[in-house]
């Protein structure tokens, strides 16, 4: 008589997927919980708001990280991106010209975009998305920091310190995988927030002007 447990896997045998699925859920919980834990007093009345939806994000997230296909390296047990980060912030390369012909022909709601920050002497580019486009004023809004003009400019007093960019993929590569500068040097790179790796996961390597769709959980 054959015996068919040969072939069948036991519970306890996980595959490679489902492994890097649970580091990044863990771990994406404990910097989501510390994020959390640091809320101002104001924002503590929308606590349980935010842990109720919370799994429901965090599975979201995992779910397109892994789906995700880039020249990136995935560290899942710390729920980040990682590829070499260049010696000098690469915003620097860019000009208004060629940002103010990308805008002009693919700003639309639902647009990822790169945008630049600048603090005193620290740089890092962070990922936004736009909500509005008003076409005749040649401006968009973006959902987290507010109205740019095509060419780039901040239209408000509250985020003067940013400058929105064309995203290309050395201006992409350093916003996915948090890298940061301080008095032009390379710093250590910062942890993206969930809302950001949502962002992330859903770029479309091969044309940033058309975000692949987000997967239903």
């Amino acid at each position: 008589m054959i015996d068919t447990r040969v072939n069948q896997p036991h519970f306890w045998q996980v595959s490679r997927e489902n492994q890097t699925y649970t580091e990044l859920c863990n771990a994406l919980y404990e910097r989501e919980l510390l994020r959390l834990s640091q809320l101002s007093t104001e924002q503590l009345l929308r606590l349980p708001n935010r842990l109720a939806s919370l799994p429901f994000y965090i599975r979201r997230a995992a779910s397109n990280i892994l789906q995700q296909k880039n020249q990136l390296e995935l560290d899942s047990q710390n729920a980040s991106w990682y590829h070499k980060q260049a010696s000098s912030c690469p915003a620097r390369k860019q000009h208004a010209d060629p940002i103010d012909a990308f805008y002009n022909k693919y700003a639309k709601p639902g647009l990822i975009v790169p945008l630049y920050i600048t603090q005193l002497t620290q740089e890092q580019i962070v990922l936004d998305s736009v909500d509005e486009v008003d076409s005749e004023g040649l401006r968009l809004h973006c959902n987290e920091h507010g109205w740019f003009s095509f060419s780039g400019t901040p239209l408000e007093s509250q985020n003067s310190d940013k400058f929105l960019l064309k995203p290309v993929k050395t201006i992409v590569t350093a916003a996915c995988c948090g890298h940061q500068w301080l008095n032009g040097d390379k710093k250590p790179p910062r942890r993206l927030s969930l809302r950001e790796l949502l962002l992330a996961s859903r770029l479309n390597w091969q044309n940033f002007a058309k975000p692949l769709p987000a997967l239903l959980d």
